[in-house]
């Protein structure tokens, strides 16, 4: 039960952090989501969400904000250890926010990750 906690360390925070995340990070593109994940050799992940002003009221934008660390705090098994991610809802899901559902989200999201995690398999 304890690895369902999201503490303070598993966010990215710092300003140097996003840098080299957005700088040197792979990146997943799909319909509503752009996920940037980098490798920050520490023993755990840290996740962070960016949204754009023009994503809705700020409502929403807290909403999906709340949204993504939810998924991300109830599903830490499918994400592998030691990357940074930050994910960037697109413009298409702005505009669908009130019609898509948070298992819908969910299901994106883990499957986004899933593809991630197979790439880097090949790859390495």
């Amino acid at each position: 039960m304890s690895d369902q906690k999201l503490p303070k360390r598993e966010r990215l925070k710092f300003n140097k952090d996003f840098k080299r995340a957005f700088e040197k990070g792979k990146r997943i593109i799909d319909t509503y989501f752009v996920i940037i994940y980098f490798e920050n050799n520490l023993r755990y992940s840290r996740i962070a969400t960016v949204v754009r002003k023009d994503f809705g009221k700020a409502f929403q934008r807290n909403k999906i904000k709340r949204y993504i660390r939810e998924i991300y705090r109830t599903n830490k098994t499918f994400f592998p250890k030691g990357y940074d991610f930050v994910f960037i809802p697109r413009k298409f899901l702005s505009d669908n926010f009130c019609k898509v559902s948070y298992s819908e989200l969910r299901e994106m999201i883990l499957s986004m990750v899933k593809r991630m995690t197979k790439n880097e398999e090949v790859c390495s």
